[in-house]
């Protein structure tokens, strides 16, 4: 009796019951759009950036020199004034314990993979054309397992570079700017002027110019060689279990150790606060929302109370108690906010497909979009908590009222 009751009430009033029942359709729809579009940008932004690269890199620190660096070397126990003081930077250019560091890793249950890498500036020719480049040795079989790099290839595979010396791994665009092609070769020139020839077995496109123009890709033995550092890593790349934890992985693992240790959110300072801007703007848009669609409820349901009022106190003196009455317009509340939610999510889903079709630029494909589910539970809570919240003061108001009061009011 007490939901054919409800259905009643909201029946008997079609255009406000229609009226809130799209606010609450476009509530939810609305959160899912938006949120779907902010979780899958910053979900893009961290899998372009982050995954090509690590999640956390270990390498050498440089040490700057000042008065302190010499403080009661030359003269003990005297104080000293320089004429011109130290200045500059010692720079170390690769790492003393790599084998401890290895230890270290293996031991943490959260890291999925470390690799070594050996970094050298070098400068890439052919013919008349000339680039400066980071040239990055890497061992190819624990490398993919840091980084999702072997996606990117377009020709060869990452394999390639480990199957002789002096192969490389190269941008496309960086290729087409030497005016070079896959299997030619190009002349690496290192900083003491020493020449060798490298050739090109692999070809890799993110889309990101910074990463296509500035990274070759060569196994750690041939950069060793030809920047004459053997035996030397330069830094060691780290893929952790979960890539929020990558800060503070790095902070506790530096305090252990004097080399530099850090993760994706500290060198990448302006990507870390876009992404926790687009945070605190989903949650503010969450409340507004909330708040907009209790709003309409209560405004619904309170001139239902308003209206019923006979209905109320003939219900009252049949022997309906307060609670059941308080019942009745919570079942009210929960109607609209069950349909609003499920409806809202089909329509989000609906939309968010459509704007994923929607092309952006021509090397970063489509409109990035995340479909957790997550997103679409959230719209629904949101609805559902927001009418049963809104529906409460209303069924209160109703549940007090008694039957005397009710007839002698509307005599």
């Amino acid at each position: 009796g007490m939901l054919y009751l409800a259905i009643r009430h909201l029946v008997n009033r079609p255009h406000q019951t229609v009226l809130t029942f799209i606010g609450l359709i476009l509530g939810a729809a609305g959160y899912i759009v938006f949120s779907g579009l902010q979780i899958g940008y910053s979900d893009y932004v961290v899998d372009r950036l982050v995954n090509v690269d690590a999640y956390v890199r270990i390498s050498p620190r440089d040490s700057i020199i000042d008065e302190e660096t010499f403080k009661d070397i030359f003269f003990p126990g005297t104080a000293v004034r320089w004429i011109s003081p130290p200045s500059g930077r010692v720079y170390n250019s690769y790492l003393s314990n790599v084998q401890g560091w290895f230890e270290r890793l293996k031991a943490e249950k959260d890291v999925v993979a470390y690799s070594p890498q050996l970094i050298r500036e070098v400068i890439f020719s052919n013919g008349k054309f000339s680039y400066p480049v980071r040239l990055v040795g890497i061992n190819t079989a624990t490398q993919r397992r840091v980084t999702n790099m072997e996606r990117d290839i377009v020709e060869g595979s990452l394999d390639d570079v480990s199957r002789g010396d002096s192969l490389v791994l190269i941008g496309r665009d960086l290729m087409k700017r030497l005016g070079a092609r896959r299997h030619g070769t190009v002349n690496v020139i290192n900083p003491d002027g020493t020449v060798f020839q490298a050739k090109i077995v692999s070809v890799y496109h993110t889309g990101i110019k910074e990463i296509d123009y500035r990274f070759v890709y060569s196994s750690l033995s041939t950069v060793q060689k030809i920047t004459r550092s053997p035996g030397e890593i330069s830094s060691i790349v780290v893929r952790l279990a979960d890539v929020n934890a990558s800060a503070e992985t790095a902070t506790r693992w530096q305090r252990l150790s004097s080399d530099k240790v850090e993760s994706w959110d500290q060198s990448k300072e302006d990507i870390r606060v876009t992404l926790k801007t687009q945070g605190i703007v989903r949650n503010a848009t969450t409340f507004t929302i909330m708040l907009i669609i209790a709003f309409g409820i209560y405004n619904i349901l309170n001139m239902v109370v308003n209206q019923k009022k006979r209905e109320i106190a003939i219900l009252r003196s049949l022997g309906y108690s307060e609670g059941e009455t308080i019942f009745l317009f919570l079942v009210q509340g929960m109607i609209l906010g069950l349909g609003g939610g499920l409806f809202g999510m089909l329509v989000g889903g609906i939309a968010c497909h459509y704007i994923e079709q929607i092309r952006i630029g021509v090397g970063a494909g489509h409109m990035p979009m995340s479909w957790d589910y997550a997103i679409y539970l959230k719209a629904f809570s949101i609805v559902l908590v927001s009418s049963v919240i809104a529906s409460f003061l209303p069924a209160r108001n109703a549940g007090r009222l008694s039957p005397i009061e009710i007839i002698r009011w509307s005599a």
